[in-house]
């Protein structure tokens, strides 16, 4: 193997602690015909016993795509690069109120984190507990003391794209690193009056796909690439005999493989930042596989206690090994989207030919299909069962956990109705080692593709869209039967859709004109008190652009006062006054939407929450304090930039 070996950050493989029997060299090549509920002899899921068969299995998966250029890697997209030391030197510079959280769960007048789901943090940019605020921007992490009105902390984290998560003294940043050591650093840090202590570091190989909390541990899923880490080679020219050459060649790499050129590896990196050395970091006994080839990578999962980190628990501080991130699980598969309820991980699978482009579309009969397999988090992460629904899925918020039954909203390609686009919701139910298909509804919005989905308790919302938005009810207070009961077509479409009391719902996503033409960012808020007859009752056009479209954590709703916070696009008026219009405060009066004002702060707003009733907005400039019922400012934090003086030239 190379000294120094590349990996691609799309590939990946989701561990478990398995049942059933292990890998025994055989191929799945085979096409299946689709079976919501198949019989037990169709393994949509194998767990391994040993290292022999991860080996065995990978080598004749191969074996069977070997060329003359590596593995046949098509449908696979290669992102960026990164890389994996695996000698490296011994010191290195380290370069709610409703389902989900964001209201005053604990009465402190403080919001949370925009989350999908109740008692499950997701790691964001920012964290704040009333008094200080914490964020993470352009690679330095920052704290803020707001009954002081200072900066605390600002400390250089590693480059790349970091979120973080606070859970009571203890906070875990993980970055999806740019250098050429880990993919993803792991660093944690005990907090003491609002100041972060270097803990421990560790680097994981594979880019974060998910960080998720629940009852204190963190559990972070990963990609991890297999054949960036093969010596396989090229033939030399076009020839016949160098086409042949090289394909021997890296036919003899294949058979050549170990369990260690396959599995992922992590190191801790000391607070001097010396690298310790490279082990594996996932058990082949919690390994598993798809039973279609899904390809190439292992998607894996590690988990962190932070209660084993507690500031003052010196004993488990520091260096101490058992508190090193555990390799719970692992897939070998090319990942899909990931769902976390209070009880359970869910990771979905393509089947390797089951990438959708225009040509599969019109060439193929048979609609993708999505498999989900299900891991238990009430003692570790456990294997439990795996099931098959027609078509894709849009991201973690098509899957949603309601009394141990997991909904799925997909888009499907069927000549049922005539061809292209097809939308529906399924329900799953464990029995033995299967999610059996229950019940299901299709037919939502023919032609068109999911743009937004919201489970709440009982009920679903899907918004599909091509020139007009259809807001869809689901009925699933039957599992066993579910129902779309009502709809509604406007123009533009939602993209996040926030349940709130009184049966109603708020939407961010585009306005449009009713020839499909898109205007801006629009909040909507729609009436479902009756199912069957969903109103839209109050729009505002805000922004040509929001954060907000697509990560929900940008999103802020605050129950107490009705207020929505939402980062647009900046608009500097004129250089000298407060700052450039980079966010929108509305109010929700009756079934109005409000505008009750626009913050100014001199760089883009990305998050911002609500501490002891104080309005808080952060960007990579500094933290706006704002009066709540006013808008009125109370403290301007600015930030020192490094490399620049630019903070000092502003008003």
């Amino acid at each position: 193997m190379n000294d120094r070996v590349r990996f691609v950050p799309a590939l990946v493989v989701l561990g478990v602690i398995g049942v059933s029997c292990s890998g025994n060299g055989e191929t799945s090549s085979t096409v299946r015909p689709f079976d919501p509920n198949p019989s037990d002899a169709v393994r949509l899921y194998s767990a391994f016993d040993d290292c022999d068969g991860v080996v065995e299995w990978t080598k004749s998966e191969m074996l069977e795509r070997v060329t003359p250029y590596g593995l046949d890697m098509y449908p696979v997209y290669w992102g960026r690069d990164g890389g994996w030391m695996e000698d490296a030197p011994a010191a290195t510079e380290a370069p709610a109120a409703d389902e989900s959280t964001g209201g005053d769960a604990n009465g402190s007048g403080t919001s949370g984190t925009n989350t999908q789901e109740a008692g499950v943090d997701e790691g964001d940019i920012t964290e704040t507990d009333g008094r200080f605020v914490y964020s993470i921007i352009d690679n330095r992490l920052r704290t803020v003391d707001l009954d002081t009105t200072t900066v605390l902390a600002d400390l250089e984290v590693p480059q790349g794209e970091s979120q973080m998560v606070l859970a009571d003294d203890v906070l875990v940043v993980a970055t999806n690193s740019w250098s050429q050591s880990a993919s993803t650093v792991v660093t944690r840090y005990s907090i003491d009056s609002g100041v972060p202590e270097f803990r421990r570091r560790d680097h994981l190989e594979g880019s974060m796909v998910s960080m998720r909390v629940v009852d204190g541990v963190v559990q972070l899923v990963l990609h991890a690439g297999i054949t960036n880490r093969l010596d396989f080679v090229s033939p030399r020219d076009g020839t016949t005999d160098a086409q042949e050459a090289a394909k021997e060649r890296n036919i003899e790499v294949i058979e050549a493989l170990e369990a260690e050129d396959l599995l992922p590896r992590s190191f801790e990196e000391s607070a001097l930042g010396a690298w310790g050395t490279p082990t594996v970091a996932v058990d082949c006994a919690r390994m598993g596989h798809p039973g279609d080839f899904s390809g190439w990578g292992i998607t894996w999962v590690a988990t962190i206690n932070t209660e084993t980190l507690g500031a003052g628990d010196t004993e488990t501080l520091g260096a101490d090994t058992t508190s090193a991130p555990l390799g719970a699980a692992g897939l070998i598969t090319q990942a899909g989207s990931t769902y976390t309820s209070e009880q359970s991980l869910y990771v979905t699978t393509n089947r390797w030919n089951d990438f959708v482009d225009e040509e599969w579309v019109s060439n193929n009969p048979e609609s993708p299909r999505t498999v989900v397999h299900r891991f238990s988090l009430l003692d570790g992460v456990e294997y439990v069962a795996s099931g098959e629904v027609l078509g894709t899925l849009l991201n973690s918020y098509s899957m949603s956990e309601f009394e141990g039954d997991l909904r799925v909203a997909t888009t499907a390609y069927s000549d049922d109705f005539g061809g292209g686009q097809d939308n529906g919701v399924h329900v799953l139910r464990v029995d033995g080692t299967q999610l059996v298909e229950i019940g299901s509804v299709r037919g939502l919005g023919r032609g068109e593709q999911i743009q937004g989905v919201r489970f709440d308790g009982p009920r679903g919302y899907v918004v599909t869209f091509r020139q007009v938005d259809p807001l869809y009810v689901i009925d699933l207070s039957d599992p066993t039967n579910p129902e779309m009961v009502g709809e509604l077509k406007i123009p533009g479409y939602s993209t996040y859709l926030k349940p709130i009391a009184g049966d109603r719902l708020i939407g961010v996503g585009m306005s449009g004109t009713d020839t499909g033409q898109i205007t801006g960012v629009q909040v909507s808020l729609f009436d479902v008190s009756d199912p069957a007859a969903p109103r839209q009752v109050a729009t505002a056009e805000i922004a040509e652009w929001s954060e907000a479209t697509w990560d929900p954590h940008a999103f802020l709703w605050w129950e107490p006062t009705g207020q929505i916070v939402i980062p647009k696009e900046m608009n500097c008026v004129e250089f000298g006054g407060p700052g450039c219009e980079s966010a929108v405060v509305l109010r929700l009066v009756g079934d109005e939407l409000v505008e009750q004002g626009r913050l100014m702060q001199w760089f883009p707003i990305r998050r911002s929450m609500i501490a002891s009733n104080r309005l808080v907005t952060v960007g990579a400039g500094g933290v706006l304090v704002s009066n709540l019922e006013t808008l009125a400012e109370l403290a301007d934090i600015r930030f020192d930039i490094p490399g620049t003086t630019l903070e000092d030239d502003l008003p």
